[in-house]
């Protein structure tokens, strides 16, 4: 089966990986069977990592219940396979623990002149600097550190898996310290690189990329190394780079740019735990990158911008051009719909009282139906963190309790010749959608049948 390899580096490539989760959990197509995320990032104890990790376990959980090997089950929910072929999805970088920057590169057994040339390279500050919580904003720092990368055990591991028809896309920030070394250096590693497995299919290989220019900022704070009134100037030097290394010398196929200037200030950690910033417009944005990505075909490099078609303090589905409302509308409707039936009105749907619970005995008792749940929860809280963010990303109403139809932000419910309405009416559908469910197993019905019966009621009251 064709797989997309896809390389999140750092805090921001581990945001987008969970925004792309999301996606996929709803359906949203990607031209590929198995998706394989590789997280890179030496701070491993990072909040936005760990809680990226935890929601790609909770999804494998629930398609590992699930069935596609034919085309008799039509659900779309969690039908791309998410596919683990390194612990926690990282890519271990050795020798970072518990090592400032000069005990790395061993700066005590260099001879006096490497040592001054090191201190011409290297403030104090920079290598005094530990590494356990990352590079803190350092790419020249990083680009030392993540040199190592191809030696690695987990890359052999990586290109061990990599066999002709698949591809690879990178996640990175240009205005950080990991993400703006580890992009270049990965690229480079993988065009040129021939030291490690299957190396003359991945130099050949399909490549893209986003790099994410700021689009937030941090508040300033003495006590910490990350300053971000430095960001526009690293950007600027950065993008000097990628133009004469990057696009001109064809090492990649398509690359991405995302930015935004209405930048919300968070609080400035350095890493660790306390590091957990809040999904973004921007990095929703960006997994619609590696969507586009994957359904596309390329000839030489395409470098892309994304607009929308209202700037304004709040997005919606109104605000996409029609290629992305039609990547996403469908699927996140349905998705919703059914998160929030199976919420907000759970109690109904495990009762007698609803027709189609004879097909699903023990269902709601089950790991399954829990780990569908945690999932719901962690989605809307992803959903309402990208609406009180700034700039917010407004695409549904989540306070519509009783009313399944005043869903879609800016959309308004269509009337149709039906004496049922709001949940009754998304019961009927449910009631017969079950009969035309093709597929065997609970899990796989349970599903299909919701996936068929939101699938209508968007159709009837919700399309535009």
């Amino acid at each position: 089966m064709s797989k997309l390899f896809i390389f999140g580096i750092g805090g921001t490539g581990s945001r987008v990986l969970r925004s792309l989760t999301m996606m996929l959990a709803s359906g949203v197509k990607v031209g590929f069977d198995e998706v394989v995320p590789i997280i890179i990032d030496p701070d491993t104890s990072n909040a936005d990592l760990t809680r990226t990790v935890s929601l790609l376990n909770k999804y494998s959980a629930i398609r590992s219940k699930l069935q596609f090997s034919s085309d008799e089950n039509e659900s779309r929910f969690f039908r791309t396979k998410i596919k683990q072929i390194l612990p926690n999805y990282t890519l271990q970088i050795n020798d970072t623990d518990d090592k400032t920057f000069q005990q790395f590169i061993d700066y005590a057994s260099m001879t006096k002149a490497n040592q001054a040339l090191t201190k011409m390279l290297f403030s104090d500050k920079n290598l005094q600097s530990s590494m356990e919580v990352g590079f803190k904003g350092n790419p020249n720092i990083g680009s030392v550190v993540l040199n190592q990368i191809a030696h690695s055990v987990d890359f052999g591991t990586f290109a061990s898996e990599f066999i002709d028809g698949d591809r690879i896309f990178i996640i990175s920030s240009i205005f950080g310290g990991t993400g703006a070394s580890g992009f270049p250096l990965l690229l480079k590693t993988l065009r040129t690189g021939n030291n490690f497995p299957n190396y003359n299919i991945i130099n050949h290989a399909t490549i893209g990329a986003i790099t994410m220019l700021p689009y937030f900022k941090l508040k300033p704070d003495d006590n910490s190394e990350i300053d971000s009134s430095t960001f526009i100037s690293k950007t600027k030097s950065a993008l000097a780079y990628y133009e004469s290394n990057i696009s001109k010398n064809g090492s990649i196929d398509a690359l991405y740019y995302l930015a935004d200037d209405v930048a919300k200030s968070y609080e400035n950690h350095e890493g660790g735990s306390a590091q957990q910033n809040d999904a973004h417009l921007i990095e929703f944005l960006g997994a619609t990158a590696i969507v586009d990505f994957s359904n596309s075909t390329y000839m030489g490099t395409s470098n892309m911008e994304l607009g929308i078609k209202d700037i304004v303090s709040a997005v919606s589905f109104n605000s996409f051009y029609q290629k992305m409302r039609s990547m996403l509308y469908n699927p996140m409707v349905q998705f919703t719909m059914m998160s929030n039936a199976l919420t907000y009105k759970v109690d109904y749907y495990k009762s007698s009282t609803f027709a189609a619970n004879g097909n699903f005995k023990d269902l709601y008792s089950s790991l399954f139906f829990n780990d569908l749940t945690d999932f719901f929860h962690k989605y809307h809280e992803w959903l309402k963190e990208m609406q009180e963010n700034t700039r917010s990303l407004h695409l549904f109403n989540l306070s519509c309790g009783n009313k399944p139809f005043e869903l879609v932000e800016g959309v308004k419910p269509k009337r149709i010749l039906n004496r049922l309405s709001d949940y009754n009416l998304v019961t009927d559908r449910l009631n017969s959608a079950v009969r035309k469910c093709k597929s065997n197993g609970k899990e796989n019905k349970f599903l299909e049948m919701f996936y068929l019966g939101t699938q209508r009621l968007v159709t009837d009251k919700l399309s535009n």
